[in-house]
C-alpha cells in the first residue's frame, strides 16, 4: 500500500516539477521576509525558569535594590598604592564617565569619589558623616588622611580599594534594555570611559557578569564566519560521497533553505534567537544533507539497475511509470523513473525518520528554561523544513536535471575505503563474531556508565572563556585585588515596617556574613549591618570595642536618623527599602561556579534557622542563584525529556515497523548512547550545562534517523533475497555508508567551532562530535548485532520477495 501510494506521489511530482520548484521558491521568499523580525537573546533573566523562587527572588531584588549585572573596573597604579592624586582623579573621571552611560544604576556605582561612600566617625555631636573623599586629596596629610579613613571603614576595603591599597576600584551595575539587550553595547561604552585614563602609569581592567556576557555576544556575532566553514565542511562531506557537483550541490542546497524556512518560521511566531541557537543551522544543514543522502544513494542504486536492463524487458514496467515503452525511451525518461522508484521506497522512512526526529526536538518545548525551548523550536522546524524539501524539491529537481553521465555513475560506485571497511564489517557480523561485538559493546557501556556517577551539573559564564582570553585574564586579576568579580544576594524580609531596625535580625544578619565570609571562595559580604555596626563605634568615640549592634531597636532607629540627617537620603538604597522592610546582603565571590554558589546556600540554611527570627523570611537571588535554578531546570527536564523522547521514539518505531520489538530495537540503543554520553562527559570531567545538556536530544533525534533507514534497508534486503550476508552487506553499504556519510557531515560541520576561541562552542562542538561517533558505531554495530543475535520476527518472519 505505501509502495504504490508512494509511486504515484512520486509520479505527480515529476509531472509537475515545475510547479513544485516554483511553490519551493515562493514559500522561501515568503519566509525570508520575517527574518529580519529575528533578535538575539542575550539576558540571563530571560533564560531562566520564571516560577523559580531564585527567580522570583532576584525580580523584587531587581525591583527593590536596581540590577545584578554586577560589573568590577579595577584601577592599578603600575607604582605605588591608589593614594596618588592623579590615580584618584582618574576614579573620580571614571565614576562621572559611568554614571553617564544610558541604562546605569547610578545608586549601585560607588567608587572612592561617589559621594553617597560616607566617612563614618565619631565627633562632637556624637556621629560625624561625609563623603569619604569630597575633593581630591593633593599634599601627604590629604592623602593620608584619606587612606586613615578608608581604612577605619571595613565596609569599603576589599571592595572600593584592596587591602593593600595597590588597586582600587569603581563597582557598577546596569538595568538591561528589555526589548534589546546588548551588553556588549554597555561594555564598549564602559571601554570608551576607561581608555581616556589609561597611560603608562596605572592598568585599568574590566570584570563581572556584563563583562563575561558581552564576549560571549561577541563571539555569538562572529558564528556567521564560523557557519560557513562549517558550510565548507559539510560541502566536502558530500563531494567524498557523491564525487559530483550535483550529487555535492543538491543537498546542500536542501540544508541552506531548511535553516532560511526554520529562521523564518521562529521570526514569524516571534522565537528569538540566543547563544544555545546560534549554532543550530549547523545541525540541520549536517541532518538536511545526511537525509538528501539517503534519497540521493537510493537514486544512484535505482538508475544504474535501470540503465543495466536496457535489454531486458522487465524495465517495460518501470517504464510504464512514466508513460513510455521498451521500444521509445531515454535516458530523460530513466532518469524520472530512478527518482520515482527511489522515492517510494526512501519516503515512508524518511517520514518516519524525519517525524521521530522534529517530534523528539519539540518536545524540548515544554522545557522550563527558554534556551533549550527554543533549541527545541528550532530544531524541530528546521527538521520539518528538512522533511518537506527532501520530499518535494530534491525529487523535482532531480527530475529537472540531466541524468547522470557515465563517468558520474562510474565515480560514484567505485569501491572506496568506506566501503571495503564497511564489507569487512559486514563479514565480522554474519561469521558468528555478532554475539562477541554484542558483549564488548555492553562492557563499553557499563564503563561509560560508572561515569554517569562522576558527572556533575554547573554553568560558570567566565569558564565559557578559555583560561588565556583575556576576559579570564582580567577576572582572575581583579579576584586576587578584590573580594570578587561575582556576587550573589541574600534577601531579608520582615513581616512588618521597621522589621530590619530589630537588632536580633540585624545581629541574625551578621552572623550570616561571618559563617560567608569564612567559607571558601568568598572575599567580602556586605548589608545594613555593617553600617550600624559602624555608627555604632562613632557613637562611642570609634571605640573598636563597640564595633557592633546596638542592644535597643530604638538605638538602631535614632543613629539612622543621625546618619540621614547628617548624610543624603540616597546613601542606603541598594542596602535596604524605604520602610524598612526589606535588607540586602551582598556576597562577592571570586568564582561565578553554579556548584559552587549552591553548596554556598546549602550550608548556609543552618544559619538563617538558627539566627533569623521565624517570622523573616530568607531568599536568595542575583544572577548566580537564578543560573542555579537554571541548573535544577536543566536536570529535572533532562530526566523528564529523555523519558518522553524514548517514549516518543518507542512508540512511533513500534507503529513504523508494526511491531513492539521493532520500537524497542530502536529505542534500547539510543538510551543506552544517552547514557554513554553522559558517561563519557563525567569520565572527562564535562559539566552538564546550557549546551551540553541538549547533545542528549541531539543523540535521540539524529540517532533515531540511523537506526530507522538501516533497519528498513535491513528488512526490506532480507526480505527480497531471504539471505542474511547479502542483507547485512548491502544495508551497510547503502545505507549505513549513507550514515557514515551524516554522522561526518554533523562532526564535521561542528569541528570549525573548535576554533573559535570560545570554550562553550568548543566544549559543546567536542560532545556532538562524541555524540556523532557513539550513536552511528551504535547502529552500524551494536544495533546490527542486537538483531543478528536475537533475530527478531518483525525482520526475519517473511522472507518472500517483496519488490516495488
Amino acid at each position: 500500500m505505501a509502495s504504490s501510494l508512494f509511486i504515484r506521489y512520486g509520479q505527480y511530482i515529476v509531472k509537475l516539477r515545475w510547479l513544485v520548484m516554483l511553490l519551493v521558491v515562493l514559500v522561501t521568499l515568503f519566509l525570508f521576509s520575517f527574518l529580519g523580525k529575528l533578535k538575539l537573546d542575550m539576558d540571563p533573566d530571560m533564560w531562566a525558569p520564571q516560577s523559580h523562587p531564585y527567580v522570583k527572588t532576584t525580580k523584587q531584588l531587581e525591583h527593590l535594590f536596581g540590577g545584578t549585572n554586577f560589573t568590577v573596573i579595577g584601577i592599578i597604579p603600575l607604582k605605588g598604592d591608589v593614594y596618588q592624586p592623579e590615580v584618584l582623579a582618574k576614579i573620580q573621571r571614571i565614576q562621572a564617565g559611568i554614571e553617564k552611560i544610558k541604562g546605569v544604576i547610578k545608586g549601585n556605582t560607588i567608587s572612592l569619589a561617589a559621594r553617597k561612600m560616607k566617612d563614618i566617625r565619631g565627633g562632637n555631636d556624637g556621629m560625624a558623616v561625609h563623603p569619604i573623599m569630597e575633593t581630591i586629596p593633593v599634599n601627604p596629610e590629604q592623602l593620608a588622611q584619606l587612606k586613615a579613613s578608608v581604612l577605619a571603614n571595613p565596609l569599603y576595603v576589599n571592595t572600593l580599594v584592596s587591602p593593600a591599597g595597590d588597586a582600587a576600584a569603581v563597582l557598577t551595575d546596569f538595568q538591561m534594555d528589555k526589548l534589546n539587550p546588548s551588553y556588549n553595547a554597555i561594555y564598549q561604552q564602559i571601554l570608551n570611559v576607561i581608555d581616556k585614563e589609561r597611560d603608562a602609569n596605572v592598568d585599568i581592567i574590566a570584570g563581572g557578569l556584563l563583562v563575561n556576557l558581552a564576549a560571549t555576544e561577541r563571539h555569538v556575532m562572529e558564528l556567521p564566519m564560523y557557519l560557513g566553514a562549517a558550510f565548507l565542511a559539510i560541502m566536502l562531506v558530500q563531494y567524498l560521497a557523491f564525487h559530483s557537483l550535483q550529487g555535492m550541490l543538491l543537498p546542500l542546497l536542501t540544508g541552506l533553505l531548511s535553516v532560511i524556512w526554520a529562521l523564518g518560521f521562529m521570526g514569524l511566531i516571534g522565537v528569538h534567537m540566543d547563544v544555545m541557537n546560534t549554532n543550530t543551522p549547523i545541525l540541520i544543514m549536517a541532518v538536511a544533507t545526511g537525509h538528501a543522502i539517503q534519497i540521493l544513494k537510493r537514486y544512484y542504486e535505482e538508475f544504474h539497475d535501470l540503465t543495466a536492463r536496457r535489454e531486458d524487458p522487465s524495465l517495460a514496467a518501470d517504464l510504464a511509470l512514466v508513460g513510455k515503452t521498451i521500444q521509445d525511451f531515454s535516458n530523460k525518461d530513466l532518469n524520472r523513473v530512478a527518482v520515482i522508484k527511489s522515492l517510494s521506497w526512501i519516503a515512508p522512512i524518511m517520514i518516519t525518520a524525519g517525524l521521530i526526529a522534529s517530534i523528539t526536538f519539540y518536545s524540548l518545548t515544554i522545557a522550563e528554561v527558554s534556551v533549550v525551548r527554543h533549541f527545541g523550536v528550532f530544531a524541530g522546524s528546521g527538521i520539518v523544513a528538512v522533511l518537506l524539501l527532501e520530499m518535494t524539491l530534491i525529487p523535482a529537481l532531480r527530475a529537472a536535471l540531466p541524468a547522470p553521465k557515465v563517468l558520474e555513475q562510474v565515480a560514484e560506485r567505485i569501491p572506496s575505503l568506506l566501503d571495503r571497511g564497511l564489507s569487512k564489517l559486514a563479514d565480522n557480523l554474519v561469521a558468528g563474531n555478532a554475539p562477541r561485538i554484542l558483549i564488548g559493546g555492553l562492557i563499553v557501556v557499563v564503563l561509560t556508565l560508572v561515569g554517569v556517577s562522576r558527572l556533575y551539573v554547573d554553568n560558570s559564564l567566565s569558564h565559557d572563556h578559555l583560561a588565556g582570553s583575556e576576559v579570564r585574564i582580567n577576572d582572575n586579576k581583579l579576584n586576587q585585588y578584590f573580594g570578587g568579580t561575582n556576587s550573589m544576594f541574600f534577601l531579608v524580609k520582615g513581616d512588618k515596617h521597621d522589621a530590619i531596625k530589630n537588632p536580633r535580625i540585624l545581629r541574625a544578619m551578621t552572623e550570616l556574613q561571618d559563617f560567608l565570609s569564612k567559607q571558601s571562595g568568598v572575599g567580602k559580604t556586605t548589608s545594613l549591618a555593617d553600617m550600624i555596626k559602624k555608627m555604632n563605634q562613632a557613637m562611642h568615640n570609634d571605640d573598636p570595642a563597640y564595633y557592633a549592634i546596638p542592644d535597643s531597636q530604638a538605638m538602631v532607629a535614632q543613629y539612622l536618623l543621625l546618619f540621614s540627617l547628617s548624610g543624603e537620603p540616597q546613601d542606603l538604597d541598594n542596602m535596604v527599602d524605604s520602610d524598612y522592610r526589606q535588607a540586602v546582603i551582598q556576597v562577592l565571590l571570586k568564582e561565578d561556579s553554579t556548584q559552587h554558589a549552591e553548596q554556598l546556600y546549602e550550608q548556609a540554611k543552618p544559619i538563617i534557622a538558627k539566627y533569623f527570627p521565624a517570622d523573616v523570611d530568607i531568599g536568595i537571588g542575583g544572577s548566580l542563584p537564578e543560573t542555579i535554578a537554571i541548573n535544577e531546570s536543566l536536570t529535572r527536564d533532562k530526566v523528564q525529556n529523555m523519558i518522553q523522547m524514548t517514549v516518543i521514539v518507542f512508540l512511533l518505531a513500534s507503529i513504523a515497523l508494526r511491531s513492539l520489538v521493532g520500537g524497542l530495537f530502536v529505542a534500547i540503543p539510543l538510551v543506552l548512547i544517552i547514557l554513554a554520553n553522559l558517561g563519557l562527559m563525567g569520565w572527562f570531567g564535562i559539566p552538564l550545562d546550557m549546551g551540553t545538556s541538549t547533545t542528549a536530544s541531539m543523540a535521540i533525534g539524529v540517532g533515531a534517523d540511523y537506526e530507522i533507514y538501516l533497519l528498513f534497508r535491513f528488512r526490506e534486503e532480507y526480505q527480497r533475497h531471504g539471505n542474511l550476508a547479502q542483507a547485512t552487506r548491502t544495508s551497510l553499504m547503502t545505507s549505513g555508508k549513507a550514515i557514515i556519510l551524516v554522522a561526518l557531515s554533523i562532526a564535521g560541520g561542528y569541528s570549525v567551532l573548535l576554533g573559535t576561541g570560545f570554550a562553550f562552542y568548543i566544549r559543546f562542538a567536542l560532545m556532538v562530535i562524541v555524540t556523532m561517533a557513539v550513536s552511528s558505531i551504535s547502529a552500524l554495530v551494536f544495533l546490527r548485532s542486537m538483531m543478528i543475535v536475537f533475530r527478531p520476527r518483525f525482520v526475519f518472519g517473511v522472507t518472500q520477495n517483496k519488490g516495488v
